[in-house]
């Protein structure tokens, strides 16, 4: 009966295992004692302590049954170059490559999704922490993406990193289902959106054109009456209809902002603080960094929404004198930053995580990738902080 291959760590043998059919179950058949090798290196006790502690888990557990169960991957590899030094059997499972193939020492920049490289490959040249949590793509043998999560840790001898070791396992059916929900919210937005600009611009083009003409009539009429007790009641009129047409093209704009349209993101921003600084006890300031020419619509949306929403529950909640917007750019994201002087509250209570705003604002950030976070305390304030990836390629301005 042939032997699996024995693989050698820092002068000791694994204890790998071997399945063998007996009465119908699969049983771990330990190998024979291993032998030393004298020209490696020495085993810390540490080491010695987790072979020897591994060994008696492998003769009670049918660990080869576990981990094809569960589908996960074990791996070593070099700390200097990531090449892989030792992989389990379900390597060929997972991207249809033989073994072999696992040992080249370019496999896994050669098989990197090209999104993902110059992420991994960051975390490869700088200091890696003794545990350290990725994900990323890889590039099957059949040319498919296939998404994997892995755990790496960081053992070290005599105080200093020799070996990195890890689990990987494949997520790419929750990945995909994660996409098809942010393509179902994305969807839904988007409808909820042509939605609110048909709505808009029927109270711009028809109601609102109805009311002027209601307002010019009213003018005429009283100008035209004879009795003077009916002027006074014409001019009364004539003001509520205006009052009316304001408040509707007010509406209008706040459903769908016109000037997000034709002005940009940073315009648009501007004159909602304004209009709010105007018809509230409130003062808004707003400022600018580095903002690019040009800005996806839909990411442009996204923070216009989620900065319409933060200053409404700051006039309606906080009791805040002075509000900031703060519209900016990092080096891949931009990043919007609403905060307050008023009462604040206990951003981790259930009632604030659950609340219509926040999980409106996490939705619309899901579609474009975004992050939110909240910083409030009582009596303290609040500060939301947004952030959107961006392409690299986008033109910039100051």
């Amino acid at each position: 009966m042939s032997h699996a291959p024995v693989h050698t760590v820092a002068g000791h043998t694994k204890d790998l295992v071997q399945p063998r059919r007996r009465r119908s179950n699969l049983q771990l058949v330990r190998k024979q004692k291993p032998q030393r090798d004298h020209n490696a290196e020495p085993v810390s006790a540490a080491d010695q302590t987790q072979f020897s502690g591994a060994a008696r888990v492998t003769s009670h557990v049918p660990l080869g049954q576990l981990l094809e169960a569960t589908k996960i991957l074990l791996w070593e590899a070099d700390v200097e170059n990531w090449r892989f030094t030792y992989v389990s059997e379900h390597a060929k499972k997972i991207l249809g490559y033989p073994l072999a193939k696992w040992y080249e020492p370019d496999f896994l920049a050669s098989h990197l999704h090209h999104e993902d490289k110059h992420r991994i490959f960051c975390q490869r040249h700088s200091r890696i922490a003794d545990r350290k949590d990725l994900t990323f793509r890889l590039y099957a043998s059949d040319g498919r993406v296939v998404w994997v999560r892995t755990l790496i840790s960081l053992v070290s001898t005599e105080g200093e990193k020799k070996r990195m070791s890890g689990f990987m396992v494949d997520i790419s059916e929750s990945k995909q289902a994660e996409e098809a929900l942010k393509d179902l919210g994305g969807r839904l937005i988007a409808a909820q959106e042509m939605e609110r600009s048909r709505i808009a611009r029927d109270l711009h083009d028809d109601f609102n054109q109805r009311l002027a003409l209601l307002s010019i009539e009213l003018e005429q009429l009283g100008k035209r009456s004879q009795k003077a007790d009916l002027r006074q009641p014409c001019v009364k009129l004539q003001k509520q209809v205006q009052e009316m047409s304001a408040d509707i093209q007010g509406l209008s704009h706040r459903l769908h902002p016109a000037k997000l349209d034709h002005l940009g993101l940073a315009a648009a921003i501007r004159s909602l603080c304004e209009e709010l600084s105007a018809s509230a006890d409130l003062k808004i300031e707003f400022h600018q960094h580095r903002l690019p020419a040009t800005i996806p619509k839909d990411v442009a949306l996204c923070l216009f929404r989620i900065a319409q929403e933060a200053l409404r529950n700051c006039i309606k909640h906080s009791g805040a004198n002075k509000a900031q917007v703060v519209l900016s750019r990092t080096r891949d994201a931009i990043r919007l930053c609403v905060s307050d002087d008023g009462c604040g509250f206990d951003s981790k209570s259930y009632a604030s995580e659950r609340g219509l705003g926040f999980i409106s604002m996490k939705e619309r950030l899901h579609v474009v990738s975004g992050e939110l976070q909240v910083h409030s305390e009582p009596k303290a304030g609040t500060r939301i902080d947004v952030s959107v990836p961006l392409l690299q390629d986008l033109v910039f301005v100051i």
